[in-house]
């Protein structure tokens, strides 16, 4: 029996069998609805191509939006620049472009556009929500981040839709928004050194320079705010300090900072070129804050749905580029429930990792030369003698230090009294309390305390001469007298000869100064910061030669709040009060 031959298809066949796909591709895409559209699709089919076929066979009627917002326009400038103009400012920037189409544009000090020297620009989408939301939360748990924007964007005439606007945080961002009492640590966590500022030669306590490197220097609030953050945008690079950090020099702590991620996010190796947060939060008591944080936020849930919806209100006709609504809407409804949902019931432990024990912070041991002057369980006495301090002295927190009338300290080269408690110094006219130099040719450090705020250092009839300045655990006290975070009362006092930047130093606190000589100093007389109170009845005279006459003052407020009444100011070759920011 013979075979027959298999007939070839038809035409018509080709175009049924290519049909029937097409007309079911149809069928799916225009009665699917759209919150199942945006889901997670099985068979490792991907968001890109789901929207691909949507845009192709979705043909049901539906609103299209479209929003407006300012266009940035950056044109080919002299030099290799391009001139830069949005909302009729103009001026000319370096342009970078970066990983992801990342665009940074950098002005000049002297000609800061909007307000700012560097901005940063990537391509917006509507996961670009998530950066706005969590902006937002930033700044209600006081984590200190850049206001972020959404610009359309146009390069030599070419149109790149629309871009999130971010001004990057730099010092001069930190003169606007943060205290002046902080700094912008280096990339590999070290405190920036100040060229225009004096060294601390006779510091025998701890004359390091400051490199970040664990627990606990972190602000502890503000780091659980960053890692709370990280887990609701799932951003790896913000616990590899992406957003940079900032040092305060008043309590010597590291504060993160938020900021929009500016490359690609992965899980970057921790190494010397990063500030490394996942440390800090890798501790069972840090996973812990967050889940506590997270919590609070929780209870405000009502609050914040509001505010995110008033975030899409504003952008999503932009980032919907034309499409249809409902389609962008359920994607909208999908980014920030999931966002909600990861802010509000974080898994740290998932994110992060699993928590280890954290290290129990160490106290300070009482220095046994002192154990004989402790009339009290929390007072250390001097009462009226002579005393040689040849040794750095570290007063414990919750530790009084008083020196009573006609105490004499002589204090060696270098050596410094540390005092983390109350200081009180009870001299009167006819009965001072001495503080000097074993050696007049050489200073010793310094006399400073480390309060909390409210800690009291109350300074009457007290002579003192000889001192520099100090650093210890971290923070500079750049005075022979340097009192941070402290209620200070001093008055009917001689102060005379330092050798350091400043004869008195108080940061972030309350003063009040009444009735006090200060003579030859070596620098400044006076620097207050972050402080208020008044300076009354006192006088500066004699400076001590050398030094750069513009350099030098005699009172410098930075940020302050301080009533100056009836002071006089005899034979200063520099200026004799200055002020800045405040």
């Amino acid at each position: 029996m013979s075979q027959g031959k298999r007939a070839r298809p038809k035409a018509n066949a080709w175009l049924f069998s290519l049909g029937v796909p097409l007309v079911a591709l149809f069928v799916l895409f225009s009665l699917l609805p759209y919150d199942r559209m945006v889901e997670r699709w099985p068979f490792g089919i991907g968001k890109d191509e789901v929207m691909a076929y949507q845009f192709v066979f979705d043909h049901r009627p539906g609103q299209h939006v479209q929003g407006k917002v300012g266009k940035l326009f950056l044109e080919p400038y002299a030099d290799g620049r391009m001139l830069v103009t949005l909302d009729e400012e103009h001026d000319t920037a370096s342009v970078v472009t970066g990983p992801a189409g990342v665009i940074t544009l950098t002005f000049t000090e002297e000609r800061p556009f909007q307000g700012f020297t560097r901005i940063s620009m990537l391509p917006a989408t509507i996961p670009s929500l998530q950066a706005k939301y969590a902006q937002l939360v930033a700044d209600s748990l006081g984590l200190l981040s850049p206001q972020l924007s959404i610009v359309e964007v146009v390069r030599s005439g070419k149109a790149l839709g629309p871009y999130l606007q971010e001004s990057r945080i730099t010092p001069e961002f930190l003169l606007k928004r943060a205290s002046v009492s902080t700094t912008l640590l280096n990339a590999d966590g070290s405190v920036p050194r100040n060229k225009a500022s004096m060294s601390l030669p006779m510091d025998t306590l701890n004359a390091e320079w400051l490199t970040w490197s664990g627990t606990e220097r972190s602000d502890t609030s503000a780091t659980a705010a960053l890692g709370l953050l990280a887990c609701a945008e799932q951003r790896h690079d913000l616990l590899n300090g992406s957003a940079g950090a900032m040092y305060d020099q008043v309590t010597g702590r590291i504060t993160p900072l938020y900021g929009i991620a500016v490359a690609p996010d992965s899980t970057v190796s921790k190494g010397a070129s990063r500030i490394s947060f996942g440390d800090v939060l890798s501790t069972s008591t840090a996973q812990a804050r967050i889940i506590r944080m997270a919590t609070r936020l929780r209870l405000d849930s009502a609050v914040w749905g509001p505010r995110f919806l008033s975030v899409d209100s504003a952008w999503v006709p932009v980032l919907a580029k034309g499409r249809n609504i409902g389609l962008v809407q359920a994607e909208v409804d999908r980014v920030r429930n999931t966002f909600m949902q990861r802010l509000f019931h974080p898994d740290p432990s998932a994110f992060i990792g699993t928590p280890v024990p954290g290290k129990a912070t160490p106290t300070i041991p009482l220095d046994p030369w002192l154990a004989k002057y402790r009339s009290q369980p929390d007072t250390l006495r001097f009462v009226r003698g002579k005393y040689d301090i040849d040794h750095d002295l570290v007063i414990p927190r919750g530790i009084a230090l008083v020196l009573e009338k006609g105490t004499r300290w002589n204090i060696a080269p270098g050596v410094s009294v540390m005092v983390n408690g109350e200081l009180h110094i009870r001299g009167t006219d006819l009965n001072p309390v001495f503080i000097r130099p074993q050696d007049v040719t050489r200073p010793y450090g310094a006399i400073a305390v480390h309060g909390d705020g409210d800690t009291r250092v109350r300074i009457s009839g007290l002579q003192m001469s000889g001192g520099s300045g100090v650093w210890y655990d971290g923070v500079a006290y750049r005075g022979m007298l340097a009192f941070h975070a402290a209620d200070v009362i001093m008055q009917h006092c001689h102060i005379d000869a330092a050798y350091g930047e400043n004869t008195l130093v108080v940061n972030r606190g309350k003063v009040l100064l009444n009735d006090n000589q200060f003579t030859a100093a070596a620098h400044d007389f006076i620097r207050l910061s972050e402080v208020r109170g008044s300076v009354e009845q006192c006088s500066f005279a004699a400076a001590a030669p050398g030094g750069e006459a513009s350099d030098r003052s005699g009172m410098m407020l930075r940020d302050c709040h301080i009533l100056i009444k009836g002071c006089t100011f005899t034979g200063l070759p520099f200026t004799a009060l200055r002020i800045d920011r405040g």
